[in-house]
């Protein structure tokens, strides 16, 4: 009888994660990860098309519960720079919690092609809350606003620039 095994697709992603904090990305394969769950590759193809769809789908689930917090912060203040500070602490807990991927020469080719795409959802994900407290604010121009922002955000965040070094600028965006 073959054996049954609970929650298949979140052990693969679990076994990808451990793996590549271990090994780093580019020494991680499907046939390593099958066998750290003890399935069968057939199994693996059931559940992922590829390795990078396996390692997108973690990433994107982790990003999903960080966009949550941005989120409830939106709902709860009317502080725009209360949420860029959210935004911005979330932004680098994701950057560091993944960072064995987006520094690996693997990853970053397999995902190269796409990241115009990523890029273009992130800034979307990021504008709606800021826009959601600007709107409620009735800040000027509060849809352009939203997405300069987003913009903003994201670049000082990614050149590793603190909170702290650019929110004396972001802070004048805000002015009514």
């Amino acid at each position: 009888m073959p054996k049954i095994i609970e929650n298949v697709r979140e052990l693969i992603i679990e076994e990808a994660r451990k793996q590549i904090e271990e090994n780093g990305y580019d020494n991680v394969t499907i046939r390593s990860i099958a066998r750290g769950c003890k399935l069968g590759l057939g199994t693996f193809y059931n559940y992922f098309k590829s390795k990078d769809v396996l390692i997108a789908t973690y990433l994107l689930k982790d990003w999903a519960g960080r966009l949550e917090i941005i989120n409830d912060m939106s709902d709860k203040t009317d502080e725009p720079m209360q949420l860029v500070k959210v935004i911005n602490e979330q932004i680098n807990g994701f950057m560091l919690e993944n960072a064995t991927v987006f520094t690996a020469h693997g990853a970053i080719k397999a995902f190269q092609s796409s990241v115009g795409d990523y890029h273009k959802r992130l800034i979307e994900q990021i504008s709606a809350p800021i826009y959601k407290v600007c709107h409620r604010g009735n800040y000027e121009n509060a849809e352009f606003l939203s997405q300069f922002v987003a913009e903003a955000i994201l670049t000082w965040t990614v050149a590793k620039k603190t909170f702290e070094e650019f929110a004396p600028v972001m802070s004048k965006l805000f002015v009514k």
